[in-house]
């Protein structure tokens, strides 16, 4: 049997997107707590599996592992014959994988670092409106992008649930619950928030990100 260590914080999105992978493979896992707050990503330990002093980084055996959907390809491949949750032959996993990486991360991350993750870190720290505004106007036109693509197929990347469905999860997910104004700009796209809601109704899902 594998050793898998995953040492990542359960509530960060990277580290989220490796645990629902790991929960619908059934695979066991050991989850070794980085605690950011506490500048843990930063330790020379930690540094020695993770460079960048990002989370998540992954114990695979001898191997060890960081990128999250590196992880995500690496893994599902490694341990599923089943099609809906590996790359297989489908260009439209990896197109879409590699489309939420480039196109949808950078700008909902802006847009949770503002909202969520700021206050986090020092609680005094006042909300960037205009940067807040800016994301939400950009991640509309990226939610008309998916909108035309899932008139298409079930999900993001086919007709079956794939790793990147699961890349797109954690981020939609927090869009979503940061306020009912920003469910209400997720519901103008009906086929985008039909998929969200699929996605979230996942056992999987609603384990790693505690959804009751």
């Amino acid at each position: 049997m594998v050793k898998l260590v995953v040492y990542g914080s359960p509530v960060a999105t990277c580290t989220q997107r490796v645990l629902i992978l790991l929960e619908e493979l059934q695979l066991k896992y050991n989850l070794q707590e980085v605690n950011l707050l506490k500048g843990e990503h930063k330790d020379s330990k930690y540094l020695f599996l993770q460079p960048f002093g990002k989370v998540p980084s992954v114990r695979y055996d001898n191997d060890i592992l960081f990128e999250s959907r590196t992880i995500l390809r690496y893994i599902a491949k490694n341990n599923s014959d089943d099609i809906d949750l590996t790359l297989g032959d489908s260009v439209y996993v990896d197109m879409w994988l590699e489309a939420e990486s480039q196109n949808f991360n950078p700008i909902i991350s802006k847009f949770a670092y503002e909202k969520i993750f700021k206050k986090w870190f020092d609680s005094d720290a006042e909300i960037d409106d205009k940067v807040v505004n800016q994301s939400v106007t950009e991640l509309e036109k990226i939610f008309e992008v998916c909108e035309k693509r899932l008139e298409k197929s079930k999900y993001i990347g086919g007709d079956s649930f794939s790793i990147a469905d699961i890349s797109y999860i954690p981020y939609l997910y927090l869009f979503a619950t940061a306020g009912s104004e920003y469910k209400q700009v997720l519901k103008k796209y009906h086929l985008v928030y039909k998929w969200y809601k699929k996605l979230i109704s996942r056992e999987s899902v609603k384990y790693v990100l505690n959804i009751e």
